[in-house]
């Protein structure tokens, strides 16, 4: 016969009591990307990537032509022909290129000094096919540019280091999933691109959980772009430990009472 019934009532009050508390406490915030997002919808895209040339990229130029003997003197740094067994121009070299200077200009062969700066990837293939061709240097010029020391930094609650990207394009959400993603360190609604371009520094603050951020204009990465993710505030991570630590602590002593208030009943 139990003669402290209230003593059970109030055990089980207390066990329920702490286990809430403790559920409550390890409870965590979820973070999704693009929530408002529309699913099984086509979105039209306003803002596409266009990667201009800047100074201090470095261009990997080729040309080619079905007489690939004619491209040899184009082709300093990037393109490789052999004539009855032996080189004629040595390959590519990925820490060569020709260097774009604080007037948007490269030194190319036979051609002389040219203007790239500011012009994108097609149009500058498009510009030095014209000056071949019009030149008669080679009638059928097919002329590929790429930027080879495009790079992407990070810092914050990112790793800090140093993406780069071989074909000159990527987005914020490409460089995040690349940069091994926020995973709730940092601030979701707060993901700052910093950029340098034409003598002005610009900050954007892009919020990644809404489709707004295709509409940034930090949207598609440019060259030497710096993400930096701002660290959500440790002490709210460490008081959640800390009481999720009390409250298992509080649930193991209530249910150790409750045991051994029952076996001495």
């Amino acid at each position: 016969m139990n003669h402290f019934p209230h003593l059970d009532r109030m055990s089980a009050g207390f066990l329920f009591s702490m286990s809430v508390l403790l559920l409550s406490s390890c409870k965590t915030s979820k973070y999704i990307y693009l929530e408002d997002m529309p699913t099984d919808q086509f979105v039209p895209i306003s803002n596409k990537m266009e990667t201009r040339i800047k100074p201090g990229d470095r261009l990997d130029i080729v040309v080619k032509c079905k007489n690939q003997e004619l491209a040899v003197p184009f082709n300093a740094y990037s393109y490789e022909v052999k004539q009855s067994g032996e080189t004629v121009s040595s390959g590519r070299d990925a820490t060569s290129g020709y260097l774009v200077d604080e007037g948007g200009n490269i030194d190319f062969p036979i051609l002389g000094r040219l203007q790239l700066g500011g012009l994108t990837m097609p149009q500058a293939s498009e510009y030095i096919r014209g000056l071949l061709t019009e030149g008669k240097h080679i009638p059928d010029a097919v002329v590929e540019t790429r930027i080879t020391n495009f790079t992407i930094y990070s810092l914050g609650a990112l790793t800090p280091t140093k993406l780069v990207v071989p074909d000159g394009h990527i987005n914020i959400l490409q460089a995040l999933a690349q940069l091994g993603d926020l995973q709730g360190r940092a601030k979701y609604q707060k993901v700052r691109v910093i950029r340098e371009d034409d003598g002005q520094r610009m900050e954007f603050d892009i919020d990644v959980t809404t489709k707004d951020l295709y509409e940034s204009p930090a949207f598609h990465l440019q060259q030497n772009d710096i993400v930096y993710a701002e660290p959500r505030k440790r002490s709210n991570q460490a008081f959640s430990t800390t009481s999720t630590i009390i409250s298992l602590v509080a649930v193991l002593a209530s249910l150790a009472y409750s045991i051994t208030y029952m076996i001495r009943r």
